[in-house]
């Protein structure tokens, strides 16, 4: 299963710009403290740790969910998780993209070895849905981040 959508980070009607140094802190709070963004995780723990990556545990009820993060320094982050019993495994890449100066934009695909197709299309469905709600919900937060000044660039 693949889902590919674009959600803009700046929007014109509003005052608040984030820099594309604010976007890439905002997505790498979401990869290392998941639960600022998901009330319902209830344990992370990063595991290993470098300016390429990260290997983090999370528990979310009974799942429990292993996942490599690759990060390319403001250009995007890939989440590889382990396929398990719990989960299916899969690939979700957040890609930045700034078509011109300060419009920002980040690029979420998702690859699940689920079929969306038969059976399991009404769940695929739905699945994709909340995967769209939570990507604008993350980039909701990441502004609500930056308006209160957890993003903001030291020199």
């Amino acid at each position: 299963m693949q889902l590919e959508h674009l959600v803009a980070v700046n929007d014109p009607s509003n005052d608040l710009v984030l820099t594309r140094a604010e976007l890439w802190k905002g997505l790498l709070i979401r990869a290392e403290c998941p639960d600022v963004f998901m009330p319902h995780v209830d344990h992370v723990e990063i595991i290993e740790r470098s300016s390429l990556h990260l290997l983090r545990k999370m528990i979310i009820g009974a799942m429990h969910i292993q996942d490599r993060i690759h990060l390319v320094h403001e250009q995007h982050l890939r989440y590889d998780t382990e396929p398990s019993e719990q989960h299916g495994g899969g690939t979700l890449l957040m890609q930045i993209e700034e078509p011109e100066t300060g419009m920002l934009f980040v690029r979420f695909h998702y690859q699940t070895p689920q079929d969306d197709q038969g059976e399991e299309e009404e769940y695929a469905k739905f699945l994709k849905a909340a995967w769209q709600q939570n990507d604008v919900e993350t980039i909701k937060k990441i502004r609500e981040l930056a308006a209160e000044g957890s993003l903001a660039i030291k020199s």
